[in-house]
C-alpha cells in the first residue's frame, strides 16, 4: 500500500466526517488540519508519513502511561478473552470500585460512566437531587464537558462576558436552550469576596459548586491561599454540594488526586482520562449520603448500556495498579521538574515574555506575558499573545515535539510515566529550536 500523506488523509476525510474531524479540537489550529497519527509508543507517537515526535499531549491526558502500556493491552486482552462483556456486572466492577474508595478520599461510593461530560451531568443531577435546589455556580475557565449545564462560560470573549464581579452566563454552543442560563452562575476564580456574597445571597437556590480544583483547562491556574478552605467551609454550612471535576486534574500530581495534594474534601468527586489508562472510563463518586441518590438507592437516575464497560474496567484495575505502586510520583516529578526547569532556562536565555505554570506531569505556557507573573484568573488568562503561541507550536512540531492547540485559548501540555530524561532532553532540543524563531 502507498504511504499516505496528511494532505490527502485530510481530504479524505473531510468527505465523509464532520469537518474532517471526529471531535472539533482535532482541528489543530497552529497546523490547520488535524494530526493524523499511525500509531504510539511509549513517550512517542508517528504521523502517517513516519516522523516521530515526543509527544507532550500524550491523548490530552488520557494517555497517563503511555502509549502501547504492556499492563494495559495485558488487562484489555483479558477483557476481551472473556467475551466483550457489557451490560452486566462481574467482580471486576467492584474491584476498581473499592480501589478508587482506597486512593481518594471524597470517594465513599462509586459510580462509572464513559466520559467525562456524563460524569458531570451525572455529579450534578445528584446534587440537585441532594439538595432539593437547581442552579450551579461554575467558574470562567473552568470546563466540565459539553452538556447542555456544562458548556457556559468556559471561554466567554470579554465583551460577551459582563463585568468582572457579576459575570453574565456564555453559552459556548448553538443549540442549548437559553433558558438554561437562568440555571448556571458563572463566578471569577480566586475572587473569595464575590464567591462569599454569591453563596450567602443566592444559597437557597444553589444545590452545586462545581471546578476544576487546579485548572489545567485554563492553563494550570492554581487556587490561592485559603480560597478552597473558604469555598469548602460555604458550601458546608450552606447546604451546598462541593464537586471537584477532575477529569483533568486526577493523577498528575498525587494517588489521591488534587483534593490530596491541596488537602480539601469536596463532597463529589468527577473522574476521567487518566483513570483508566487511556480507555473511555469515567467515574463520578463522593459521600454515601449524597451518592445514595443514585438508583436503585434512591431517585436520580444514572444508567447506560456501555456504562462500565469490562474493558475499561479492566484497563482501569491496571491503570491504578501502576499509579498506586511506590516510586510513581518519585518518577513524574524527576521528569517534570527537568522539563520545567530546561523550559525556563529556554525562556530566560532569549528573554522572551512565555510565563510557564506546572503542577506534577501537566503544563501551561502564556505566550506574550511577563514570565515573573502568576496567572490566577481567566480574564487574566487571555492577555495571551496567541499568534505567538501558535508559531511556537507549529515550530515546535516541526522539531519533532508534539503540542496540540486548543482553538488558539491558553492550552495544556503533558507528559505521561513513559517519558524518560532522555525524552526531555530531546523535547527541550525541539523546544529550544522552536523558541528561537520567536526571538
Amino acid at each position: 500500500m502507498a504511504a499516505q500523506t496528511k494532505q490527502g488523509l485530510f481530504h479524505e476525510s473531510s468527505k465523509y466526517l464532520v469537518g474532517g474531524v471526529s471531535a472539533s479540537t482535532r482541528l489543530n489550529k497552529a497546523l490547520q488540519e488535524p494530526f493524523f497519527m499511525s500509531h504510539g509508543d511509549g513517550s512517542k507517537v508517528y504521523d502517517v508519513e513516519g516522523r516521530e515526535y515526543v509527544d507532550l499531549c500524550t491523548s490530552h491526558g488520557a494517555s497517563f502511561l503511555g502509549h502501547n502500556n504492556p499492563r494495559i493491552k495485558e488487562a484489555v486482552a483479558r477483557a476481551l478473552d472473556m467475551g466483550i462483556i457489557c451490560s452486566g456486572e462481574t467482580e471486576y466492577q467492584t474491584q476498581l470500585a473499592k480501589k478508587i474508595c482506597e486512593m481518594v478520599p471524597s470517594a465513599e461510593l462509586v459510580r462509572f460512566a464513559s466520559s467525562g461530560t456524563e460524569a458531570t451531568m451525572y455529579a450534578i443531577r445528584t446534587a440537585r437531587s441532594y439538595t432539593g435546589k437547581e442552579k450551579i455556580v461554575k467558574f470562567e475557565g473552568h470546563f466540565h464537558g459539553i452538556h447542555d449545564y456544562a458548556t457556559w462560560s468556559f471561554a466567554p470573549p470579554l465583551d460577551k462576558a459582563g463585568p468582572e464581579e457579576q459575570p453574565i452566563p456564555f453559552v459556548q454552543t448553538s443549540g442549548v436552550p437559553d433558558a438554561i442560563k437562568n440555571l448556571v452562575i458563572p463566578l471569577p476564580f480566586n475572587n473569595l469576596d464575590v464567591l462569599e456574597k454569591t453563596i450567602k445571597a443566592r444559597k437557597d437556590e444553589i444545590a452545586a459548586v462545581i471546578l476544576e480544583p487546579i485548572c489545567y483547562n485554563c492553563g494550570c491556574l492554581k487556587p490561592r491561599p485559603g480560597y478552597l478552605e473558604a469555598l469548602r467551609e460555604l458550601t458546608r454550612d450552606n447546604d451546598i454540594v462541593l464537586i471537584f471535576d477532575e477529569v483533568l486534574s486526577g493523577f498528575r500530581m498525587a494517588p489521591g488526586c488534587a483534593q490530596e495534594y491541596l488537602g480539601i474534601t469536596p463532597d463529589l468527586t468527577t473522574l476521567a482520562k487518566a483513570v483508566a489508562g487511556g480507555v473511555p472510563l469515567s467515574v463520578f463518586c463522593g459521600k454515601r449520603e449524597i451518592m445514595e441518590q443514585v438508583r436503585p438507592a434512591g431517585p436520580a437516575e444514572h444508567s447506560g448500556t456501555y456504562n462500565a464497560h469490562l474493558i475499561a474496567i479492566m484497563a482501569g484495575i491496571a491503570a491504578l495498579d501502576q499509579i498506586s505502586a511506590p516510586g510513581f510520583y518519585d518518577h513524574i516529578y524527576e521528569v517534570g521538574n527537568h522539563l520545567y526547569d530546561g523550559i525556563e532556562e529556554i525562556v530566560g536565555r532569549l528573554g522572551l515574555p512565555v510565563r510557564l505554570q506546572h503542577l506534577g506531569a501537566r503544563f501551561s505556557m502564556f505566550f506574550g506575558m511577563d514570565p515573573n507573573v502568576e496567572v490566577i484568573n481567566y480574564r487574566q488568562s487571555l492577555g495571551h499573545d496567541v499568534n505567538l503561541m501558535l508559531n511556537f507550536l507549529r515550530a515546535a512540531v516541526e522539531n519533532g515535539v508534539y503540542f496540540h492547540d486548543y482553538g488558539g485559548r491558553p492550552a495544556h501540555h503533558g507528559f505521561s510515566s513513559a517519558h524518560t530524561i532522555a525524552d526531555m532532553d530531546r523535547a527541550l532540543e525541539g523546544i529550544d529550536a522552536a523558541m528561537q524563531t520567536l526571538v
